[in-house]
């Protein structure tokens, strides 16, 4: 007999390691719970010493129910209840966690044989981890062309993705809207505009509670747009400009008298893409010549610079003192006829018609990209 086979048969019988392979225990557990692990010994090896192994491969509780990893201390507990069996109890599973697990037998502190593998799979609730968004303009959102959502969410098991359109209550699908097209997590909008729904929700749901959702808003890029409306208060001396602008994003939007820009002017935010600055003009009656001038309404993005013009001057302030000489005669008369009546009726309609008459041909619209003021 030679030395070789004398030796394999010393090493067979001084430490024989089996090991069942097609022994395998599959747990699933959520985030947060317990799971055990309950190991059997078969008869022969019942008065053996038992180690469990983790995902690692470190020895995780020893004979005594201590813990080898300090942060594992409070969460491992070793149980021999019965001469055969024993259990490794984990509290609060989490992520981390997931792996195979082994028993295995000890003798003189050395590991003989693998008695049970478990495959712990860790089932957790979905999380959305973003909505990204794709398109031809590297993430610039503009009107009338193609873009991509994205929604990015893990778990396990893996989540599905439903889309849903907030201010529509309902699950977006083909019957509703051949504008918007889902295809797995992708939600694609064909041709996007200020006119197509602002905001995309995402629904991640894997069957374990809690789902997650996520909500994008969008907005369309827009060069800016303008119209300047103007008003007269009769009684108060005072006329009123309103810009309204609609750009996004926006710049710099500002009034400006003689191109110097004024500060006392008022912002109010319509919605994402649309504000309005008004300008209150307070009319001296002993000078009137201060409220004379070119009053240009700007408003600026990457996109495009645009300017409005409205010109005052003394053929508008004009109108201002009829109506105040008219408002004073009729006061004067105690008991008017009707004939007065009718005549400062009459006047004070004829009034505002000029008024308005004569802002209209005043303003002057002009397209900043296209005009004498470009700068592009």
């Amino acid at each position: 007999m030679s030395l070789s086979v004398i030796l394999f048969i010393l090493l067979l019988f001084s430490s024989s390691i089996i090991t069942f392979d097609d022994y395998l225990e599959n747990l699933s557990v959520n985030t947060g719970e317990t799971a055990t692990f309950i190991c059997d010994l078969p008869e022969r090896y019942s008065n053996k010493l038992v180690d469990f192994y983790g995902p690692t491969g470190r020895l995780l509780v020893k004979k005594t129910g201590e813990n080898i990893g300090s942060d594992d201390r409070t969460r491992f507990m070793l149980e021999h209840i019965y001469a055969w069996t024993w259990s490794l109890i984990l509290s609060d599973v989490s992520d981390d966690d997931a792996g195979e697990y082994t028993c295995r037998i000890s003798s003189n502190n050395r590991t003989l044989t693998i008695i049970k593998r478990f495959n712990l799979t860790v089932l957790t609730p979905p999380k959305i981890v973003d909505i990204t968004i794709e398109s031809t303009n590297h993430g610039i959102l503009i009107e009338n062309e193609q873009i991509m959502l994205k929604c990015l969410a893990r778990g396990i098991p893996q989540p599905k993705i439903l889309w849903e359109i907030p201010e529509k209550k309902f699950l977006i699908n083909k019957k509703h809207d051949r504008n918007i097209i889902i295809y797995d997590n992708k939600l694609i909008i064909r041709n996007f505009s200020r006119t197509t729904p602002m905001n995309y929700q995402c629904i991640a749901d894997n069957g374990i509670p809690p789902r997650d959702t996520r909500t994008r808003h969008l907005v369309p890029a827009i060069p800016p747009e303008m119209i300047v409306q103007s008003s007269l208060s009769r009684f108060s001396s005072q006329i009123l400009l309103n810009c309204t602008i609609i750009a996004r994003p926006l710049t710099s939007a500002k009034w400006k008298r003689n191109r110097i820009e004024i500060n006392n002017i008022k912002r109010i935010e319509i919605n994402d893409y649309t504000i309005q600055l008004i300008l209150l003009l307070q009319i001296d009656p002993l000078n009137y010549t201060n409220t004379f001038g070119m009053y240009e309404c700007q408003a600026e993005n990457q996109f495009k610079v645009a300017k409005a013009f409205i010109i005052i001057d003394e053929t508008i302030l004009s109108n201002i003192t009829i109506a105040k000489q008219a408002r004073i005669s009729s006061s004067s008369s105690s008991s008017p006829t009707y004939a007065q009546i009718e005549l400062l009726l009459n006047g004070s309609l004829c009034l505002t018609y000029n008024f308005y008459v004569i802002l209209f041909i005043n303003i002057l619209f002009v397209n900043y990209s296209t005009g004498f003021y470009n700068k592009r």
